[in-house]
């Protein structure tokens, strides 16, 4: 098996410069980097990072927690979030916590027993005391003191689906989201402010004809026979807002079942902009999240927060897809 001794010898220089170059740590001539790279990629040697890793207390591994990857949104973000980290020289673990607070723990003990080199953290469970500044977390969709998080403009999202329904003169008006959403909840993320932007928009309008329907946080991300049951005492509505695409998904499909028209009787926006197809082929009018911008930031932001340099929050303009249920 080729050895970092045997690249060394052929490239006629000391270990310390193929080392250099195979962390990319220090400077080498560029004539002499090439020739190191040749070198190792012909007699095909493979750094052993395990050694590495123990050397430069650093494993190149990115946790990212989030309670469910097969969330239509969540598995875009884990895709472009893991190229992102690629262009880096990071790769990516993924963990699902289903919302478990003592699984959320457990990862984020790994992290301090530099296990992992950074966390993209996205929770809504009341960790706040385990977690510190001076840690390599960026959050998604949350605020903790002292760490850095991006978010999209969750707030302009339910001003722009409040707007759009109001436009339409619509004599009852419903939003349905999470728990975690509403007044009942101690934590609040900024996913809270879809729900604030959307009833706050209404009361600036005089619009008072409206309700909530909230569902449970379960170990099903989108609870499709509660919210079906809750739907069933509010058919007369004219417009609904929902937290999310596939939410919008199981309501359309609900209402259309129960006779009512989507858009003629009930106007219908989803969130996130996923730009997911009914199975019927008609396209969610929905808010979108620019998932690609989202994704770098995270990654641009925790790559900062681990190199020691300054970091801020970041939130970013949404924009509103017109589709085809609304």
């Amino acid at each position: 098996m080729a050895s970092m001794k045997e690249v060394a010898k052929r490239a006629g220089v000391g270990i310390a410069t193929v080392s250099r170059v195979i962390n990319n740590s220090g400077y080498v001539k560029k004539e002499t980097r090439e020739k190191i790279e040749r070198i190792i990629r012909e007699i095909e040697y493979v750094p052993n990072e395990i050694a590495r890793s123990m050397t430069r207390q650093q494993t190149q591994i990115i946790a990212f927690i989030l309670p469910h990857s097969n969330h239509v949104f969540f598995s875009q973000l884990l895709y472009h979030v893991e190229n992102a980290l690629y262009q880096y020289g990071y790769k990516m673990m993924v963990c699902n916590s289903g919302s478990n607070k003592e699984k959320e723990l457990d990862l984020i003990r790994m992290l301090k027993n530099n296990r992992v080199d950074g966390l993209i953290l996205l929770t809504s469970n009341d960790i706040e005391q385990y977690i510190k500044p001076n840690l390599p977390i960026v959050s998604f969709d949350r605020r903790f003191k002292g760490l850095p998080f991006v978010a999209s403009d969750n707030y302009a999202g339910g001003q722009i689906a409040a707007e759009v329904l109001l436009k339409n003169h619509p004599k009852k008006l419903l939003f349905i989201g999470d728990d975690a959403q509403g007044p009942l909840s101690t934590i609040e993320t900024e996913v809270t402010k879809r729900r604030l932007g959307f009833v706050e928009t209404l009361e600036k309008y005089h619009f008072s004809n409206y309700e909530m329907i909230e569902y449970p946080l379960a170990d099903l991300f989108v609870p499709k026979n509660y919210i079906e049951q809750q739907l069933e005492a509010h058919l007369d509505a004219c417009g609904i807002f929902c937290i999310s695409d596939m939410v919008a998904e199981v309501v359309i499909k609900k209402l259309e079942a129960s006779g009512k028209r989507v858009p003629e009787d009930v106007k219908v926006i989803g969130y996130d902009g996923t730009k997911s197809y009914l199975n019927f082929g008609r396209t969610i009018t929905s808010i979108e999240q620019p998932i690609q911008a989202l994704s770098k930031c995270l990654v641009s932001t925790l790559i900062d927060k681990i190199r020691g340099r300054e970091t801020e929050n970041t939130i970013l303009p949404i924009r509103f897809i017109k589709g085809e249920t609304a």
